[in-house]
């Protein structure tokens, strides 16, 4: 065998390696993609889900947060109608100094003391609140 055949077999033989390594390559390299393709849409999904997920839940929160700030809202409103009634009907009766007058029993005897129409008024709220409130219907 001539120099030069040996010198074209090893070339050829090396470009046959070569084509080979290249093709192992190219379907090493598609494995690798696909398997990140596949990693790339499962992660995808996951972070979609989890988003969808706080999604829900700060929505759940906007609307009980509503909900709560109405009916605070609405509390307020009655608190202010009852009070209202309150002031009126005490600015109707025109009570007088003597219809604020109460008797205390001490260990010592009894003592006439006098409230003050603010003082009476905050008494009788908790009591005049739901008489109001149901008359009312509110």
């Amino acid at each position: 065998m001539s120099l030069e055949k040996i010198i074209e077999k090893i070339l050829d033989d090396a470009r046959s390696e070569a084509q080979v390594i290249v093709e192992e390559s190219k379907v090493k390299a598609e494995e690798i993609k696909a398997v990140s393709r596949q990693e790339a849409q499962e992660q995808a999904e996951r972070l979609t889900d989890e988003y969808k997920k706080q999604g829900k839940l700060e929505a759940s929160r906007i609307v009980t947060q509503a909900r709560l700030e109405r009916q605070i809202s609405s509390l307020v409103c009655k608190k202010e109608l009852i009070a209202e009634v309150i002031d009126t009907a005490f600015k109707q009766e025109k009570i007088s100094k003597e219809m604020l007058k109460r008797k205390v029993v001490l260990k010592d005897g009894e003592k006439e003391e006098y409230f003050s129409e603010d003082n009476l008024k905050e008494e009788l709220r908790p009591h005049l609140e739901g008489i109001i409130a149901e008359v009312l219907q509110i």
